[in-house]
């Protein structure tokens, strides 16, 4: 890898694209998460440590803000379980996409989503340069 790619990867450009696929956004407290994430690749070959899938809980907090003179809203994410897959450096080819499907079980001591709670699974792949992510939604009800 020559100078300008490490440069490139830095800044995520021709680095592998993330997605992800669930089952169902809306999960009861004692179900799983299930899904897949799908890594395409970029404009080169890349090595593939791991991916790793997290379950993240954002409480938001209404604080009043003595500089702002207003009060503000403040989100505090918490990562309330996680599972890393190990890919042991697989490397992904220009334009081919690796999959891995996931099962993330759900605390039956969740908070349900709604004020001030919200959730979020976010999934990402360790990788040289800018690590590539992607996270959405999800309801528990």
């Amino acid at each position: 890898m020559g100078f300008f790619d490490k440069i490139k990867a830095m800044v995520g450009i021709g680095q592998p694209k993330m997605d992800l696929t669930l089952e169902t956004t809306q999960i009861r407290r004692g179900d799983s998460i299930k899904g897949k994430a799908i890594l395409t690749g970029g404009s080169r070959e890349v090595p593939v440590k791991s991916f790793l899938i997290e379950h993240i809980e954002i409480l938001t907090r209404r604080e009043w803000s003595d500089s702002l003179n207003k009060t503000v809203d403040n989100k505090i994410k918490t990562t309330v379980n996680k599972v890393e897959i190990p890919k042991n450096d697989e490397v992904i080819t220009a334009g081919a996409t690796m999959e891995v499907e996931f099962e993330l079980p759900v605390s039956t001591g969740a908070m349900n989503s709604g004020h001030p709670y919200a959730h979020q699974i976010k999934v990402s792949a360790d990788c040289p340069g800018l690590d590539p992510s992607k996270s959405t939604d999800i309801f528990i009800l």
